[in-house]
């Protein structure tokens, strides 16, 4: 049973290379456990609530929510469906234990995992938010003032261009301050990737390509979270799905921008033709249906540029395996991260209770990777760690509080700015096929990993 949490004192484990350490900590009325070993660098955790949130799906809790966490400024900000499904932010100092929570007027349907709550923040230190999307018009709205959460203007348009079958909003920052915005316009097995640009100079939004990923009415891209480079190139991996059926998805194809996504290449140097379509697109691993690849997993860059890519899909013996597939500049590499030994088979539409989290991915300034996720064999937080050319990976227990159908997400700026890896944490329960569970609110909160 999950036990709601109401107080966490600060958590400090200092661990170095070779040592094992576990601390049980007295939290309130229940106990929470950190563990980790082997680390290669002292590592400080800990747990900082936030609210209380919507639980009986996975909506506060999918992995495309890439853009739960943001922090600009010194000030973190949050944004998840609390548990009467109104939209809720929060902010803290990140030098601070204590998030201010504000419940928003407007609300969501909890009831679809689908429909996710995002934020994100500009150059000019204005919040904007996404909410409630599953092939519906587009909800965004904009902060009353800069660097606030506390409340937001009406419901606007971002650029007016193919906004009424949106789904999987999700922003995405750049060094330089710049903010971009993808969703799919479509519909599973039916859609195409989009994407716009904030220009700080105007305070407006202005669509880069729509589409720039083209299913053709045949199929549609499930892209993997996007990265961006230090010196701002994005980097965009996707597999293809050609029906609503989750075994229908296939290949892993990648490309980069270099001119904040006008034009595009392969890893190669070659052009990318515009929009991609199947017959137009990088293959950097051939993965035929039937496969259990899971759609929508994570990209990273690693301080020299080189992309990375982490999923999920069956190994030779038919037992899904985490992977981590990475391009040294010369050469695409793939490489087994886990060694799990239970099968298990991905099929039909709609959100599903996936029985292991898909993965997120961060590298660190030093050039360690780390693969964030939750697994069968243990329900809190795991992360596998490597360090260059990523051929041993080990697995670290981070918590074992049994967080359900939870999936990583992480706040993309702060990682990028001190190599702090803010997790936002929620047990979740969520049925197979867009059903709903009877699981009450929980307490969402940040675990905070200081390398």
């Amino acid at each position: 049973m999950f036990l709601a949490v109401k107080q966490m004192n600060k958590l400090l484990i200092k661990l170095h290379h070779r040592l094992f350490a576990v601390l049980t900590v007295l939290w309130g009325a229940s106990h929470a456990t950190f563990a980790a070993d082997e680390l290669q660098k002292s590592i400080e955790i800990k747990r900082i609530p936030i609210g209380s949130a919507f639980a009986a799906t996975a909506i506060n809790a999918d992995v495309f929510r890439c853009s739960s966490l943001t922090t600009r400024d010194g000030v973190q900000f949050a944004i998840y469906f609390d548990g009467s499904g109104n939209v809720t932010t929060a902010q803290r100092k990140i030098d601070s234990d204590q998030f201010t929570v504000f419940k928003q007027a407007f609300k969501g349907n909890i009831k679809d995992a689908h429909n996710s709550a995002v934020i994100g923040v500009s150059g000019d230190g204005k919040l904007h938010i996404s909410y409630d999307h599953h092939n519906n018009p587009l909800r965004y709205r904009v902060s009353n003032e800069k660097l606030s959460a506390e409340k937001f203007g009406d419901l606007l348009p971002m650029t007016g261009q193919d906004e009424e079958k949106v789904t999987y909003p999700q922003f995405v920052n750049a060094p330089d301050g710049s903010l971009y915005f993808f969703y799919r316009n479509g519909a599973s097995g039916n859609g195409s990737l989009c994407i716009n640009r904030y220009d700080v100079s105007t305070s407006k939004w202005e669509p880069i390509h729509h589409p720039l990923i083209d299913g053709q009415g045949k199929r549609n891209p499930y892209w993997w979270r996007p990265a961006i480079g230090n010196d701002g190139s994005i980097h965009l991996a996707w597999c293809w799905r050609e029906s609503p059926a989750a075994e229908t998805n296939h290949d892993l194809n990648y490309m980069v921008s270099h001119d904040a996504g006008k034009t595009w290449q392969h890893s190669d140097g070659s052009g990318q033709k515009l929009p991609v379509i199947l017959d137009n697109a990088e293959v950097v691993d051939k993965i035929p249906r039937g496969s259990n690849l899971i759609n929508q997993c994570s990209t990273a860059v690693d301080t020299e540029g080189h992309p990375h890519m982490v999923h999920y899909m069956n190994d030779s013996a038919g037992i899904v395996q985490y992977f981590h597939t990475w391009f040294d500049g010369k050469a695409w590499h793939r490489i087994q991260v886990s060694n799990r030994t239970t099968k298990f088979s991905l099929g039909g539409g709609g959100s599903l209770a996936l029985p292991i989290s898909r993965p997120e991915f961060a590298v660190s300034k030093t050039g360690i990777a780390y693969l964030i996720a939750r697994e069968s064999d243990s329900p809190g937080i795991r992360i596998y760690s490597a360090s260059a050319p990523y051929e041993k990976w080990e697995p670290h227990q981070l918590t074992t509080q049994d967080l359900g159908e939870w999936e990583p997400t992480y706040d993309q700026a702060r990682w990028g700015a001190d190599n702090t890896l803010d997790i936002f944490e929620l047990p979740v329960k969520q049925g197979n096929h867009e059903t709903t569970t009877d699981f009450p609110p929980q307490t969402a909160n940040v675990v905070e990993v200081k390398f």
